[in-house]
């Protein structure tokens, strides 16, 4: 029809399938501006791109798309301004969750090179160890490796509660304190950011350690592995248990690193 454009036509302009606009006219995010009566075919105006632009733009940010009437006034105009500013906040949202991403891979991968020179090490070695920011709770050893598990789903529910950006290897690892004649331990979970009003996150110090790795299996007797550790250690006050990151993701589980601070 002459001042209209077919369904086909109108879908080309935004390179979208006809059958999504005959979605949006089922849901009334987007009504054909005529329908002929006879052959029942649609057509819609040039100047409803604006609206198809809604439709893309809520897509594109998550929003509903039957919540899209929520930008459209009782006379069925569209409030743009209010459009664009939720669409702006939700795009900043978005920014700011990639950045986070990006920051936990880049960190991924560092850990993956450093680690790439200490796989399969025989012995004890000495190896240099950045700061580390963890959030911590107490651990029962006595459980094995099914309390550590489920003590590991909860340390990293709780941190995301409290909106914490873990390291993207799961570096959940425990750390084992030897005082008095008692050994207390508590489970961790690394993060990548410090954030105001949480206080129960401590910083394992950068320095250099001696370390010796373990098999994952290890972790089945947690009580024994910490035990032994000091018996063969009489001088050590501490010991942390962590996952050593690997290029090559492993069905058996990561290597475990027992690493001690000099």
């Amino acid at each position: 029809m002459q001042g209209y454009l077919s369904i086909s036509d109108f879908a080309k302009l935004r390179n979208v399938n006809p059958k999504s606009l005959r979605y949006y006219e089922r849901i009334g995010a987007l009504i054909p501006a005529y329908t002929d009566p006879e052959t029942g075919y649609r057509y819609y105006a040039l100047e409803q791109l604006v609206e198809m632009d809604m439709i893309l733009m809520c897509l594109e940010l998550n929003i509903p798309l039957r919540d899209a009437e929520q930008y459209r006034q009782p006379d069925q105009t569209l409030d743009i301004r209010h459009l664009l500013q939720d669409g702006q906040q939700k795009a900043l949202e978005k920014l700011a969750h990639l950045r986070n991403t990006m920051q936990q891979m880049e960190e991924a991968l560092r850990r993956i090179e450093e680690n790439q020179r200490y796989q399969q090490h025989q012995g004890v070695y000495r190896r240099h160890l950045r700061q580390r920011l963890i959030l911590q709770e107490p651990f029962t050893p006595s459980g094995g490796e099914l309390e550590f598990k489920q003590s590991s789903t909860k340390i990293f529910l709780h941190g995301q509660s409290l909106g914490l950006l873990p390291a993207f290897t799961f570096p959940i690892g425990l750390i084992a304190r030897r005082q008095d004649g008692r050994i207390d331990t508590d489970i961790f979970l690394e993060v990548l950011q410090q954030k105001e009003g949480i206080t129960n996150l401590e910083v394992l110090p950068e320095g250099d350690y001696l370390c010796q790795q373990k098999p994952a299996q290890a972790l089945e007797h947690v009580d024994a592995l910490i035990s032994d550790y000091f018996i063969q250690h009489p001088q050590a006050n501490q010991v942390i248990i962590t996952n050593l990151t690997a290029a090559h993701f492993d069905l058996k589980g990561p290597l475990l690193e027992l690493q001690e601070q000099i």
